[in-house]
């Protein structure tokens, strides 16, 4: 990998910004002028990036992606001008391949997808050099997300069968699982739904059998929320109504805060394909109770205004106008 192939910030700039940085030790602007990169400085960013991740989970990537992005500008760096052993190195490759994912995560729920499938690419190729082969399967599951809300759903399911299939042997029963459930999201949509249902139930499977020792860090977000999302999801895409609305429950009770305000506008699409108006619109002004309070998400706000063109034939009932009302005050980089 070339180690300057996806920086976005260089020379004076990448210097000042990491003498400026919330926190960090001079050593850091020192190693970026070529001193040593310490294992100290390594767990040091370890433990930003997962607080990142937490802070993602609750108020949405919009907020925090300047802050991913400096922190990975940092790391990159670091990479490029620091001294290190090569222990240090593959920690910080791993931590490169982390950042860019989660970056590129970000920038996707902030609505800027072409940017995030760039991040999700350096993700990949970090992730190949620091030899872990369970996270770039991770990512390219990922990336099918990208693809497939962008039309290409036959494209998709190619990503996520190479991701399995050149995934490592020695995946544990979770990981597994998060990729099989991906495998029956990506062919609902190209809309197999036999095929589809087979993957869910081999996700679920999976999850049954796994434990929590063996979650990887980067997968600790995962658990039931998702799995009920993508059943209901899928449930929902092959006509079966009632049991895609009570699975999308669970997943919208369980869920993180910015999580919810996404999943909303689905459980709403459910109630309303199972004619329950009034619990369609309790659904979807939760989802922009939220947004107005607590989350910064765009792809939660989109997804409001998709329900929102479902309800057209119910335009003159009061509750939707005041919905679409409310929609509207909403801020644009929700």
């Amino acid at each position: 990998m070339d180690r300057r192939g996806f920086l976005t910030i260089t020379g004076a700039a990448l210097t000042g910004l990491a003498a400026s940085w919330a926190e960090a030790p001079s050593a850091f602007a020192s190693a970026l002028n070529g001193d040593r990169v310490t294992d100290t400085m390594v767990a040091t960013i370890e433990q930003r990036i997962s607080t990142l991740r937490t802070l993602d989970d609750q108020l949405g990537g919009a907020r925090l992606l300047e802050q991913a992005r400096g922190d990975l500008a940092l790391i990159t760096g670091l990479l490029s001008t620091g001294r290190y052993t090569d222990k240090v190195r593959i920690r910080l490759y791993a931590l490169a391949a982390r950042v860019s994912h989660l970056t590129g995560w970000m920038a996707y729920d902030a609505g800027l997808r072409s940017a995030g499938q760039r991040y999700y690419v350096g993700a990949m190729r970090s992730a190949r050099t620091a030899g872990d082969d369970a996270f770039g399967a991770f990512v390219l599951a990922e990336m099918g997300v990208h693809v497939s809300e962008a039309g290409r759903t036959a494209e998709r399911v190619g990503l996520i069968s190479t991701a399995i299939d050149n995934a490592p042997r020695t995946l544990s029963p979770y990981t597994q699982s998060f990729l099989y459930l991906h495998k029956a999201e990506a062919l609902s949509r190209d809309g197999d739904h036999q095929r589809a249902g087979t993957a869910l139930n081999r996700a679920a499977s999976l999850w049954e059998r796994h434990t929590v020792e063996e979650n990887p860090d980067w997968l600790d977000w995962f658990g039931e929320a998702q799995l009920k999302s993508t059943e209901g999801k899928v449930l929902l895409r092959s006509g079966q109504v009632e049991r895609a609305t009570s699975s999308l429950e669970t997943s919208v009770q369980k869920a993180a805060p910015r999580d919810k305000a996404v999943r909303s506008s689905r459980l709403a699409e459910a109630r309303l394909a199972g004619n329950d108006l009034e619990g369609a619109l309790d659904a979807a002004n939760y989802g922009a109770e939220l947004l107005e309070d607590k989350v910064s998400s765009v792809r939660a706000l989109d997804r409001l205004k998709e329900f929102s063109e479902q309800l057209q034939p119910y335009k003159s009932v009061p509750a939707v106008r005041e919905f679409r009302e409310r929609l509207q005050m909403l801020p644009v980089a929700a």
